[in-house]
């Protein structure tokens, strides 16, 4: 019962994910996408809310799991690259280093042909283009800005949903809003766990050029679970 509709496994620690690892039901495929889903919808929601874009026109993605010796499906590392219109996203971790952007444990920059702008849940930092390369010990002291350390946004998100549910208006992070972010994380695990580069039709929401991608998009559930009828 605990499994759900995911195939039927032995009991192991790791699949169960409670307490101090509550979050190790990440490592495997039945249940999640690694860090891809996790730490993915974050911060390409974010990019995707900047850039004022729903979706990309394909994927490709190379990674692996390099150096952890454990019972795990997704990669301990991995880099996914999405093709825009205008602009190139890519997404990279590594869960055997945490030194991330610019020794950032984790984050979001922007480059543009004026300058460079990093993001993270603290703030952000702006670092103008200066005759071809960045140059950092001219930006102010008081930068980067940072935000109340006991505010992670989380107050603001649940006002706005109580707003919502008064007033009957779309809250500011959607759910279809949710929707796109997590199909592009999919997206990307999808590329690399076929070795495929991806073109993704967003209006169907369905991979253009691999049927072996497309079968990924759904799962027979096991029994008693089953989808409502449409």
């Amino acid at each position: 019962m605990w499994l759900g509709p995911a195939p039927k496994r032995p009991f192991n620690w790791n699949r169960f994910g409670v307490g101090d690892r509550w979050s190790t039901f990440r490592y495997f495929w039945d249940y999640a996408g690694g860090m891809m889903t996790d730490w993915g919808v974050h911060l390409i929601d974010i990019v995707l809310w900047a850039m004022n874009e729903k979706a990309p026109k394909s994927a490709m993605a190379a990674g692996g799991k390099f150096y952890l010796r454990d019972n795990r499906e997704t990669p301990d590392t991995l880099q996914v690259s999405y093709q825009f219109d205008n602009f190139v996203l890519t997404f990279g971790t590594q869960s055997c280093n945490d030194r991330g952007i610019d020794g950032q444990g984790y984050g979001i920059e922007f480059y543009g042909s004026g300058g460079s702008l990093f993001v993270d849940r603290g703030g952000y930092k702006v670092m103008p283009q200066e005759g071809g390369r960045f140059d950092r010990k001219k930006m102010p002291d008081d930068v980067p800005m940072k935000f109340n350390s006991r505010d992670s946004g989380n107050d603001a998100h649940a006002q706005n949903f109580l707003h919502a549910v008064k007033t009957r208006e779309l809250p500011v992070s959607d759910i279809e809003i949710g929707h796109r972010s997590t199909s592009i994380c999919l997206l990307g695990n999808m590329a690399y766990r076929t070795s495929e580069r991806l073109e993704w039709d967003a209006e169907k929401e369905i991979v253009k050029n691999s049927k072996r991608a497309n079968e990924l998009l759904s799962y027979e559930y096991r029994s008693p679970w089953k989808l409502p009828e449409a």
